[in-house]
């Protein structure tokens, strides 16, 4: 059968163009009713325009769809708030959440990194994620039913220049991972997750002409919709998990413990970690953790199981 999302109402942001825009057009072809929100600023973060919101409206609308464009910035808690109360106002629920806004301005140098530059990264993608999941968080909690998706990047792995950008999405995956252990601590039928897209958008300019036509060539934000739409379906299964998308594909991005290597820890010195640092590189038999106390060492005496989800 097909999947739709008939009585549902999303929230995408960072929606004027680009991935947001692709994920927003999606839901509301298979019955979302969606609420476009763009602050319309430069791919830096500077100036606001309402048209790129507005304009997406109208493209949902002409297609038969039902949206709202919003303006306000995620960066704040008073922009959040009244993101999710315009929704709620018009249609009386929140039920998805994409968390797709994000710019780039730190590159270059470290040492030529202004602390203005770092601020405005952190602010809008990691901080941004942070505003819009606690101001529909009680609402979803209440009703016992939310989906979210957060918007990291392949910047997490390492990138050759800039640091906020890739410390920014790093958070996001932080985020999801705390979100989606409270739910599953407590049952609720919640589900957080993260995707790592690849896609062509105003900001692959920055990587050079050839990479940016090459982008714009084989991976069109349109192929990574349908990832996106799965991973806030009533029928996701999972929940705390990661996915690179893009370009047609789509695969699992974790983060494993190795068995690595243990002594007593009166015994343990520079020299027996020297001697034991290849056993602990070593990727074969690795652990999947689900939350901060399942990373631990189960052979330490301790029963973590009994302080919860995770605090350590």
């Amino acid at each position: 059968m097909k999947m739709t999302f008939d009585g549902k109402v999303a929230i995408v942001t960072g929606a004027g163009g680009g991935l947001g825009r692709a994920y927003a057009l999606l839901l509301a072809q298979r019955g979302a009713r969606v609420l476009v929100n763009d602050l319309g600023g430069d791919f830096t973060g500077q100036g606001a325009n309402p048209s790129y919101a507005a304009a997406v409206v109208d493209e949902i609308r002409t297609l038969g769809g039902i949206a709202l464009a919003n303006g306000d910035s995620v960066a704040s808690r008073e922009g959040a708030e009244r993101i999710v109360a315009e929704a709620m106002q018009a249609w009386g629920r929140v039920d998805i959440l994409i968390n797709n806004a994000g710019i780039v301005t730190s590159r270059g140098p470290l040492w030529e990194m202004a602390d203005a530059q770092w601020d405005t990264d952190i602010r809008v993608a990691a901080t941004g994620t942070f505003q819009m999941c606690r101001a529909v968080w009680k609402h979803l909690w209440d009703k016992d039913y939310g989906r979210i998706l957060n918007v990291s990047s392949g910047s997490f792995f390492g990138m050759g220049s800039g640091l906020g950008y890739p410390a920014a999405k790093g958070a996001t995956w932080g985020i999801t991972r705390a979100l989606a252990a409270t739910a599953d601590h407590h049952r609720k039928n919640i589900r957080v997750n993260c995707v790592m897209p690849t896609a062509a958008s105003r900001m692959t300019h920055l990587l050079g002409e050839d990479v940016d036509a090459a982008m714009k060539r084989e991976y069109l934000p349109e192929a990574a919709a349908p990832v996106a739409a799965y991973l806030v379906h009533d029928e996701v299964p999972c929940n705390g998990e990661m996915f690179r998308i893009g370009g047609g594909g789509f695969r699992r991005v974790f983060i494993g413990i190795t068995p690595g290597y243990r002594s007593s820890p009166a015994d343990l010195d520079m020299e027996t970690v020297r001697d034991h640092f290849a056993q602990a590189m070593a990727v074969d038999g690795y652990t999947i953790p689900r939350n901060s106390i399942d990373a631990l060492d189960a052979d330490a005496g301790v029963d973590w199981s009994a302080f919860g989800p995770g605090i350590i």
